[in-house]
């Protein structure tokens, strides 16, 4: 299984982040920026590092393991997360193994305050006036899996706190599923609040209580009572055993202002719910359904199942009929609130 890591862009932003539009993750350590240096860790180990810190610098400085783990440690495959101002990307490493930036294969390369780069043979270069040498030593190649992900709606507490550590870079493996979570939530563009967080959570436990509890009737009081949460004018559960009756709904609900009935089949069920509530309470609508009346008419089937038939779904998106599964039903509770909800089922 592919790593994680946690890679700051701090050295010299104003050219490592616009290199990242080039697919190159950069880090510092120029004065060891040889086209062999690579190989050469990769072959003989933490000694090299330990040995180029003592010529160049004659000090060993913590900062070297963060070289290390850049050359070492990643590798082809892994993903690595970039903290940014208020928000993150990923990206995902696709390189053989980290580089020289000698090595990097660049034209054109504008830094983000307007001034031209090149690559020479010392290493990046400004090109303008006297030549200037770059501090950023090494690169992966890598490609973007998703970026300008904000922190606030998409980041946990734990990914979030990660990302306030001064180190260059670090292993994150152990905060795959939150990786996972902000990037699936940022592709369906469902943020990580605590509404959201506490509603999914929630969701599972209700429909529980919903399935064991409820009876058919209590069922109906429940859908009856949420429409009048939600501002429906008028809500009645019509009788059983009227003798014009064609088809059947066990609630309706009008509202008003919008001039829109909905018609409800409720269905107190698990596993999975038939077409036969989708046609009976197609049938009711019609039965009603005149050519004068201005009102617009909707058929819903809420169940408690988990699921419909395909019977059902495809004769319900034929015949325009709404249909809620128990997870859907019970996340509509909890969005209504559950002030009154006991009132409402013991009537």
């Amino acid at each position: 299984m592919s790593n994680i890591w946690l890679h700051r862009i701090s050295h010299h932003a104003e050219v490592s982040y616009p290199l990242l539009k080039y697919n190159q993750l950069t880090i510092g350590f120029r004065d060891f920026s040889k086209i062999d240096f690579v190989d050469t860790v990769l072959a003989k180990g933490w000694s090299v590092i330990d040995n180029a810190c003592d010529v160049h610098w004659q000090v060993r400085p913590r900062v070297r393991h963060s070289l290390w783990r850049f050359i070492h440690e990643m590798k082809t495959g892994d993903l690595i997360v970039v903290p940014g101002w208020g928000n993150f990307s990923v990206y995902r490493i696709i390189g053989e193994r980290a580089q020289a930036i000698a090595e990097a294969e660049i034209t054109g390369l504008i830094d983000g305050n307007g001034k031209a780069l090149s690559i020479g043979n010392d290493g990046l270069l400004y090109k303008q006036g006297e030549p200037e040498s770059i501090d950023l030593g090494f690169f992966w190649r890598v490609e973007e899996v998703k970026s300008g992900i904000s922190r606030d709606k998409y980041a946990d507490s734990a990914l979030t706190a990660r990302m306030k550590i001064r180190t260059t870079n670090a292993w994150i493996g152990d905060l795959r599923a939150s990786v996972d979570n902000a990037l699936q939530a940022f592709e369906s563009n469902k943020p990580l609040n605590l509404h959201t967080q506490i509603t999914e959570q929630a969701i599972p436990t209700v429909l529980s209580i919903l399935q064991s509890t409820l009876n058919p009737d209590k069922l109906e009081r429940l859908i009856k009572w949420y429409f009048h949460r939600v501002g429906a004018t008028d809500v009645y559960i019509p009788s059983k055993n009227a003798n014009d009756k064609e088809g059947d709904a066990d609630v309706v609900a009008t509202f008003e202002p919008i001039k829109t009935i909905i018609y409800v089949q409720a269905k107190l069920h698990q596993g999975e719910t038939s077409s036969w509530a989708s046609e009976q309470v197609t049938a009711y609508r019609d039965s009603r359904d005149t050519t004068t009346d201005e009102y617009s008419k909707q058929c819903w089937v809420i169940s408690t199942a988990d699921s419909y038939s395909v019977k059902s779904i495809a004769y319900s998106k034929e015949n325009d009929v709404r249909l809620l599964n128990g997870k859907q039903f019970a996340e509509m509770i909890l969005e209504a609130g559950l002030d009154g909800l006991d009132q409402a089922l013991n009537k």
